[in-house]
């Protein structure tokens, strides 16, 4: 892992984000690009007085230009205190570069994801003045978009780390490719997987067999006390399902594989979603097919 893209909206949330992105960048000394975009579109006002049209779109160019300084400058100050923090804990195999942008943030991200090639992307779900509508669509976004793997993070208060990291199986053919990727990527760090299977309760039909012969796939990983596999039955409330799982089992991040059309149809059961990961307020990490 060489490049690391962490897209930023200079809120509170930031440092947080941007702590996610040091801790893989410590582990394998990367380039950590951050990119932001402003809306950079001219709104003329609706008259029918020529003069007033030439003031309104000269009035619209000079606060799109002040817009893009102060985007520059609150760039600036967030390298500044990034590059305090990798001289403080000394991590000289990390190195910051940033990039400034107008535009429509999805179509930006997406561009600079096919022409900077990063081998992770790490952003927050939660934008300036905690908004959950506009960011947390853009990481939704990039979840369903991006060929490779994206960690977003909730508005939490400080680094969760990965000392307990679970899995979201659905059980396909790809969840033992899932379960080496991980074992890979987190690598440089102390970890131990919860693999975990959420079922309808009454509908086992034979997903435990499933499970068990993905399990007997890791019987030497499962010695070294690095992986778990459970199966959790869902009665009622899915939402409090997940939540309970994660707090008793104290999960630092929450991994599953996206698919097509944003919503994970049968991820866990036929109603447990992605919505529900994003509501359990822990970090996910999405795994895209190609990885």
């Amino acid at each position: 892992m060489k490049k690391i893209l962490v897209p930023v909206d200079f809120s509170n949330h930031t440092d947080i984000t941007c702590r996610y992105a040091l801790e893989f960048g410590r582990a394998y000394g990367a380039e950590i690009r951050l990119f932001h975009t402003y809306f950079d579109q001219i709104i003329i006002a609706d008259t029918s007085f020529p003069d007033t049209l030439d003031m309104s779109t000269m009035y619209n160019e000079e606060l799109m230009k002040e817009i893009f300084r102060q985007a520059e400058r609150n760039m600036e100050e967030l390298k500044e205190k990034i590059n305090d923090l990798i001289v403080k804990e000394h991590l000289e195999n990390i190195t910051i570069v940033s990039q400034v942008a107008g535009g429509e943030i999805e179509h930006e991200l997406n561009m600079l994801c096919h022409e900077y090639h990063p081998d992770l992307v790490v952003m927050g779900t939660t934008g300036k003045g905690n908004n959950l509508n506009v960011w947390g669509k853009v990481s939704t976004y990039i979840i369903d978009h991006a060929k490779v793997p994206v960690i977003t993070v909730p508005d939490i208060r400080s680094f969760h780390g990965f000392q307990t990291i679970m899995v979201a199986t659905d059980l396909t053919d790809d969840s033992a490719s899932i379960i080496s990727n991980l074992f890979l990527l987190f690598e440089p760090f102390q970890f131990r997987l919860k693999v975990v299977h959420f079922m309808t309760k009454g509908r086992h039909s034979d997903e435990y067999d499933r499970m068990k012969a993905l399990q007997q796939k890791f019987g030497k990983e499962e010695k070294a006390n690095l992986i778990d596999f459970e199966m959790v039955e869902v009665a009622d409330d899915n939402q409090k399902a997940i939540d309970h799982y994660v707090v008793e089992k104290k999960i630092d991040l929450i991994v599953f594989r996206p698919h097509k059309h944003s919503l994970l149809s049968l991820v866990f059961t036929r109603n447990i979603t992605k919505k529900n990961l994003f509501a359990a307020n822990v970090p996910l990490l999405a795994i895209p097919k190609a990885v």
